[in-house]
């Protein structure tokens, strides 16, 4: 069932408060090391919540990633360079890579990481987490608090993260590749 309302509609049939409320707190903290980059929205959807966060990144260039090719020409419409792409089973590489309530939607969620890890100089990542305390109306299968900080903690060492309700702000910038 989720496959299917995902092809038809995307994961945002209209952006509601607590995005917007997600956003703002994104744009409030928002590391300046994370502007004017050239940006890769992994899961990029039809390109809403890709437009509202170039707003916030400023980036130099913007490229899009969806598996879905329905949602890629949505996301082509309002302007995004997207291309279909399968994050199971492969990655672009480039700077940043921003990965909006993607990575609870993926088969292999550490094979995903560590591809970010290798390919990409920096990463945010918002994902919801699970909660026993509330009733879950997100798609996919988010992780619980401890399940998402084990995953960072052993791919993303240096990464920085906070909590805002019941989502994780992920930032990484590669001491490597620094």
């Amino acid at each position: 069932m989720q496959h299917v309302i995902y092809s038809l509609f995307g994961t945002n049939f209209v952006i509601g408060s607590h995005v917007k409320d997600q956003i703002r707190v994104l744009e409030d903290n928002l590391p300046l090391e994370f502007q004017q980059r050239d940006l890769d929205d992994l899961g990029c959807g039809d390109g809403k919540i890709t437009l509202r966060l170039k707003k916030i990144f400023q980036p130099r260039n913007l490229r899009g990633f969806d598996v879905n090719p329905n949602l890629v020409k949505r996301a082509r419409k309002f302007g995004i360079e997207a291309q279909v792409s399968d994050l199971d089973s492969g990655m672009p590489s480039g700077e940043l890579a921003v990965m909006w309530g993607v990575l609870h939607h993926l088969k292999d969620r550490e094979a995903c990481i560590k591809r970010i890890k290798e390919n990409y100089r920096m990463a945010f990542i918002r994902e919801p987490v699970k909660s026993d305390l509330r009733v879950d109306w997100e798609m996919g299968q988010p992780l619980i608090r401890e399940e998402i900080e084990s995953l960072v903690n052993r791919h993303l060492s240096h990464a920085r993260f906070f909590y805002y309700v019941n989502s994780i702000f992920i930032f990484y910038v590669s001491p490597e590749k620094s």
